[in-house]
């Protein structure tokens, strides 16, 4: 009874994966590619069934039910019917139905926004202010960053809309600004702004544009970068709003300026009128190294250059500097590394001539809001299109490409773009529009960046490449300012921990690759485990094939680490074949890692193995093949089966 149990269970097993694979292949045939509690759905699909106890699996067949298996509790089923037959049942796909007892069963079931996903035809299409999506896809960057692909039908034509999501509860992404060729003047296009931010301290992820700027390619408003403001503001209160990122490391949306003051010795303060700013009349500006070479001042005024700099310009501070040099009517002084410049004119100039070289010299900030004292990153925008999550309305025409950032009610931050001034291929959006948009895609708080050809979204690749994900409406990428990054960070861990990467007991979809195999096949099974109740199986046929022969099997759904892992390990029930265990890793530069378990697994039944990971990789880490069984040898190559349990990642 033990073996036709078993013969059972594997063809029950196989059944149900093939009408598995059958849905995956019909989903892979235009439908939406959308993930669940870590399922794939699939069309037709409604939900899910977890077995809580021991409960039958029925086959239908002519009005008649056949016995086919006791369900374990923790097995998953898809779910694509329900109906009232003895007791009501549900249809897990294939004929087969499990009865609908209490205690026995839990069922699930996604949002209907996710199932209009799947299933358009049956759920009517997702409907959204500016139209109806048409198309969507879906998919991850990294841990804590999906991206979201939209094409909409409306009344104006079609629109193409670029989503990111970036969790905030992630403590290893960090919101950062970026500025064009590492100073105030002058532009560059988003993607070699990102490029160049890219490892200083840590990998980016993604980027879009910032702020708007002027002729000389000087942003228009405040922009903070790495907790020192870069410039202050040059537009009026009501003309701007700006994005930043707190002190404690959360968004926020709001409309602050920064007083500046300045004392010299023991002199009366003075108002500083702003940083990185072209100098007015009568104005005293402070220039920092982020500006330029030099301050592009005329000689009409007096310029005081600060050494010994200690403190950082930030709100809520003082800066002490010692007078280096006090430059009467000579104009564009050079701007060192390790040291200011204070600038002014008429005034303004008549004030820093009482200056002399050794001199104490004390600057003080403060933010007129509070919360953003000590803001870490800031840049500036123009529209405010969600506050406190009432949509705003605009008496202002015109569609084009538009740059916007949101927060949602949980903190986290989007990153949308849309494409315009392209009817073939998306008209853009009103003001109105995209604040009704960015409401509907569940920002409390929204702002507008720079938009028209401006607007650009970069997107780091599968293949570890940072790529424009958008169109332009220049046709290429428009130099710009600034930029908003995303930056996946490397944290410090202490002490010895592990992270089970999939311990095969919930449902999880693998495939297999052979390469000069007759066969590959891989399946999550209870024929073997060592821990809990599941295992994965993988089974080869290398008979006969010339070169080396392998089998890979992967999980559909990506394998990301989150730290930095000395190990990988997981638990091999060997078949004594003596081939060769191998997992291959991409890190986020792209590159590609090739790591062993064992040379040669010639045991029979459980041991547990661990593949050093090289000290190089660099984060975030994708665990792409986590099997690679292979054989060179000729002589050895056989039909076999192995089974895994337990995989995880080790840290030190």
């Amino acid at each position: 009874m033990g073996t036709a149990k078993s013969i059972i269970r594997i063809g029950i097993g196989a059944v149900l994966a093939a009408w598995t694979a059958l849905q995956a292949t019909e989903a892979d045939a235009g439908a939406n590619i959308v993930y669940w509690e870590g399922m794939r759905l699939v069309p037709g699909q409604i939900g899910k069934l977890e077995i809580v106890k021991p409960i039958n699996l029925w086959k239908r067949e002519n009005g008649t039910m056949t016995f086919v298996r006791v369900l374990e509790p923790g097995e998953q089923y898809r779910v694509y019917s329900y109906d009232e037959a003895l007791g009501g049942q549900y249809g897990v796909g294939g004929g087969y139905y499990v009865t609908n007892i209490k205690g026995h069963v839990l069922y699930k079931t996604p949002s209907r926004e996710k199932l209009k996903l799947v299933n358009p035809g049956r759920y009517g299409a997702k409907q959204l202010a500016v139209g109806t999506v048409v198309k969507e896809a879906l998919a991850r960057v990294a841990p804590g960053v999906e991206k979201e692909e939209m094409e909409i039908v409306g009344v104006r034509g079609k629109q193409h809309v670029y989503k990111l999501d970036i969790d905030a509860a992630n403590e290893k992404l960090a919101i950062e600004t970026a500025l064009s060729n590492d100073q105030v003047l002058g532009i560059e296009p988003v993607l070699q702004q990102a490029k160049r931010y890219d490892g200083r301290d840590g990998i980016v992820l993604a980027a879009v544009n910032g702020d708007y700027f002027k002729e000389d390619g000087s942003p228009t408003d405040l922009m903070v970068h790495r907790g020192e403001i870069v410039m202050t503001n040059t537009t009026p209160a009501a003309e701007r709003t700006i994005f930043g990122i707190g002190a404690d490391g959360k968004p926020m949306i709001g409309n602050p300026d920064v007083q500046i003051r300045v004392q010299m010795g023991q002199g009366s303060p003075y108002p500083i009128d702003g940083i990185n700013k072209p100098r007015r009349a009568h104005q005293l500006i402070l220039y920092t190294p982020y500006f330029a070479a030099s301050t592009k001042t005329n000689a009409l005024g007096t310029e005081v250059v600060l050494t010994n700099v200690q403190g950082v310009l930030n709100g809520n501070g003082t800066v002490t500097a010692t007078v280096k040099k006090v430059a009467v009517s000579q104009g564009d002084e050079p701007l060192q590394p390790g040291e200011l410049v204070l600038s002014g004119h008429g005034r303004a100039s008549d004030y820093l001539r009482q200056a002399k070289a050794g001199d104490t010299v004390q600057i003080s900030l403060q933010y007129d809001q509070p919360q953003w004292s000590g803001v870490k990153e800031a840049l500036g925008g123009r529209y405010r299109l969600v506050a406190g999550g009432q949509v705003q309305s605009f008496a202002i025409a015109g569609a084009h490409p538009r740059t916007a950032v949101g927060i949602d009610r949980d903190g986290n931050v989007m990153l949308v773009v849309v494409d315009g001034r392209q009817p073939a291929h998306s008209q853009g959006m009103t003001l109105n529009e995209m604040a009704k948009l960015m409401g509907e895609l569940g920002a409390v708080d929204a702002m507008t960046l720079d938009g028209g050809g401006s607007s650009t979204l970069v997107v780091r690749q599968p293949n570890g490449q940072l790529k424009v994900e958008n169109k332009p409406s220049d046709g290429f990428p428009r130099p710009v300012a600034n930029a908003l990054l995303v930056v996946y960070k490397e944290t410090q861990e202490n002490g010895d921990s592990e992270e089970v990467l999939d311990d095969f007991e919930t449902e999880s979809k693998w495939k297999a690759a052979g390469v000069n195999a007759v066969g590959a096949a891989v399946e999550r099974t209870m024929e073997k485990a060592k821990d809990g109740t599941k295992a994965l199986k993988i089974s080869y046929d290398f008979r006969g094939m010339l070169g080396t022969s392998g089998v890979y099997a992967s999980r559909e759904e990506a394998i990301w680490i989150s730290k930095r892992p000395q190990a990988i390990g997981m638990w091999v029930y060997g078949d004594g074949s003596g081939h060769w265990l191998r997992a291959q890793l991409r890190d986020g530069r792209g590159r590609r890692f090739w790591i062993d378990f064992t040379r040669h697994v010639d045991w029979v039944g459980w041991k547990y193995v661990q593949a050093a990971v090289p000290s190089d990789v660099v984060l975030p880490l994708m665990l792409e093949t986590p099997v690679r069984y292979m054989e060179t040898d000729a002589g050895r190559k056989n039909a076999g089966v192995i089974y895994i349990d337990g995989l995880r990642a080790i840290f030190r």
